[in-house]
C-alpha cells in the first residue's frame, strides 16, 4: 500500500506515477523508467492491435473481440442509427487478483 499512498493522490494511476514507482523501487533514473513505461504500453498496444492476447500472471488478460454491426437508438431523440462492426478490448481479471481484492474489502469492513 506504500506504493499507492506515495504517488497516487487521486483515484487515477498515471504513466508518470508508474515511472516514479519504478524509479523508487529499482533505482533506475527517471528518464529511463519513463521510457520503460512507454515501451510497455507500446508493446501492449501493438499486441492488442495484432489480435494477440496479453496474459499477465496474477493480474489478468486482455484480448480483442469482434462486435457485429447492429441497429441502435439515440435515447434522447429516439432516432435509429446503424452502429458499425468494431473490435472491443475485453479484460478478464485473474482469480488471484480477484481474491486479493475481495479479501482486502472484507478486512476493511
Amino acid at each position: 500500500m506504500d506504493l499507492i499512498s506515495s504517488y497516487y493522490r487521486k483515484n487515477t494511476i498515471t504513466r508518470e506515477a508508474l515511472a516514479k514507482a519504478i524509479k523508487r523501487d529499482t533505482g533506475i533514473p527517471s528518464n529511463r523508467s519513463s521510457k520503460i513505461v512507454d515501451q510497455l504500453v507500446d508493446i501492449m498496444t501493438n499486441a492488442i492491435q495484432g489480435d494477440f492476447e496479453i496474459k499477465i500472471r496474477k493480474f489478468g488478460s486482455f484480448k480483442t473481440r469482434q462486435k457485429r454491426a447492429r441497429l441502435g437508438r439515440n435515447p434522447k431523440t429516439m432516432v435509429q442509427a446503424k452502429i458499425p462492426a468494431r473490435k472491443v478490448i475485453k479484460f478478464k481479471v485473474a482469480p488471484t487478483l480477484k481474491k486479493r481484492i475481495n479479501n482486502n474489502i472484507h478486512q476493511i469492513s
